[in-house]
């Protein structure tokens, strides 16, 4: 009852600036609960309120800082055209029942990897380093399935390098026709077949 769900998005950014502090020391540190008779509140409250929170919440101070900082940053284009690119990378998560059954472990030489893991697929703009967009998934997923759902959220006038393991004519095109000068680039493969215009 201390901790209402909207002090626990600051306990989310508070454990972003603090990996290394357990959740009841960050909300005490923070001081983000409601007054009450103690001091201190319980770390069983703690995880209460951090499980009733959910992940949507979290999701949504995601994306809502992801924009706000890249629309309030200048960045300079090229050619008219905002510099962006794309690119996938796992993330570890920790090792509970609940995130086994949620994210698969990859597999070396049949062996399974230590710890469950999350897919995430970034844009990011390139001369700020902003993220601007993400996607997640499991290790089932592919980094262009998960690229599919950066289209929406990318703007007009923006040139996206990739890499080519990107290469999807499914996918680069869908990317061209969402919006107005939606341009990409990828490395040419090894033996590709072209005609210049």
């Amino acid at each position: 009852r201390r901790l209402p769900l909207e002090m626990m998005v600051w306990c989310i950014v508070g454990m972003a600036l603090e990996r290394k502090e357990p959740l009841p020391q960050i909300v005490n540190r923070l001081d983000i609960m409601l007054p009450g008779n103690r001091p201190f509140v319980a770390p069983s409250a703690v995880i209460q309120a951090r499980q009733r929170l959910g992940s949507e919440a979290v999701h949504r101070v995601f994306t809502k800082t992801a924009q706000l900082w890249h629309n309030a940053t200048p960045h300079p284009h090229w050619c008219g055209l905002t510099l962006l690119a794309i690119d996938g990378v796992f993330w570890r998560t920790p090792d509970t029942p609940e995130n086994d059954a949620a994210f698969p472990r990859q597999t070396h030489a049949g062996n399974p990897a230590l710890y469950p893991q999350v897919k995430m697929v970034c844009q990011m703009e390139l001369t700020s380093h902003l993220l601007t967009a993400a996607a997640f998934g499991t290790i089932k997923n592919s980094e262009n399935e998960l690229a599919e759902q950066l289209i929406e959220q990318t703007g007009d006038n923006t040139l996206t390098l990739m890499d080519k393991g990107y290469y999807s004519l499914g996918l680069l095109n869908a990317w061209s026709l969402a919006g107005e000068h939606r341009h990409w680039m990828i490395p040419l493969r090894k033996g590709a077949q072209y005609e210049e215009l």
